[in-house]
């Protein structure tokens, strides 16, 4: 009789234990943030560097007006940039002299053909490094520039040739009229034909 008591109280554990009660359960739901990427064109800064002189003393400036069509709210930031293409108003000239920017724009700029802008295409950006394709003087030329990346800010350099846009005739006309600036105590009037160029860009971040 204690035998077929005992065996019946173990069944009827083993019962409660499988799911005779409602059990209860957790749920844990993990947000993932997506975030996206723009352009803003008030946030994007061009600045170059000519050299003159023998000892090839830099000369800063920039352009106030860069006009660039490139995509919005794309999920990988060099996406926004790889495609983009540009147009830099010559008028926009600003090296922190307008006497030396009159003479640049009418007798250095002025010497080229078609050339109201500078405009181009970015062909490729990743991390490090960046393709720019550069149409001025009539002549497209392709130039491989550096890359640095500080969170939503890029930043592109590298170097261009003047010589590379057949602008030989436009650095002689003004060579003439800053004859006085480009010549130093060596006698020797030297404007050379390499200008370093800086992009700065930062990108629009949205995350949801």
């Amino acid at each position: 009789m204690k035998k077929i008591i005992y065996s019946f109280g173990l069944l009827a554990f083993t019962l409660a234990s499988c799911g005779g009660g409602e059990a209860e359960s957790t749920t844990t739901t993990d947000t993932v943030e997506v975030c996206k990427y723009s352009y803003d064109s008030s946030a994007t800064e061009l600045t170059w560097t000519a050299f003159k002189l023998t000892e090839k003393i830099g000369v800063n400036g920039t352009f106030n007006q860069i006009n660039v069509t490139a995509k919005d709210s794309v999920a990988d930031m060099f996406a926004v940039l790889t495609g983009a293409t540009f147009e830099i108003p010559i008028a926009s000239l600003n090296s922190q002299d307008p006497v030396r920017d009159g003479k640049v724009t009418r007798s250095f700029f002025g010497n080229m053909i078609e050339t109201s802008s500078i405009t181009g295409t970015v062909n490729s950006i990743s991390a490090t490094t960046a393709s720019v394709a550069i149409l001025m003087n009539g002549v497209t030329k392709e130039y491989t520039g550096t890359v640095t990346v500080d969170a939503e800010t890029i930043t592109m350099t590298t170097t261009i040739d003047l010589i590379d846009f057949n602008a030989q005739t436009s650095m002689d006309s003004l060579s003439v009229v800053c004859s006085e600036k480009h010549t130093g105590p060596d006698g020797v009037n030297k404007f050379w034909s390499t200008v370093d160029i800086a992009v700065k860009t930062t990108l629009v971040k949205t995350c949801k």
